[in-house]
């Protein structure tokens, strides 16, 4: 099933243990992980995460009337 996703965000650090404490702390808000992480080359190189926050579907279901 597709979810709407209300927020995309990017956690980003030169450091993955201070990477998973961020995306740990978006967990911890509702915010998923997206994807798998990338780095981004460059003076400093980046280690990046998408995070998302989806809406919360409740009790909805899939059907004629709701289709996706």
């Amino acid at each position: 099933m597709n979810k709407k996703i209300l927020e995309y965000l990017t956690a980003a650090d030169t450091d993955t243990g201070k990477l998973d404490k961020q995306v740990d702390a978006f967990v911890q808000q509702g915010y998923q992980p997206y994807g798998t992480p990338y780095v981004v080359p460059g003076e400093k190189t980046l280690i990046c995460q998408a995070i998302v926050r989806y809406e919360d579907m409740g009790d909805w279901k899939l059907s004629a009337d709701n289709p996706l």
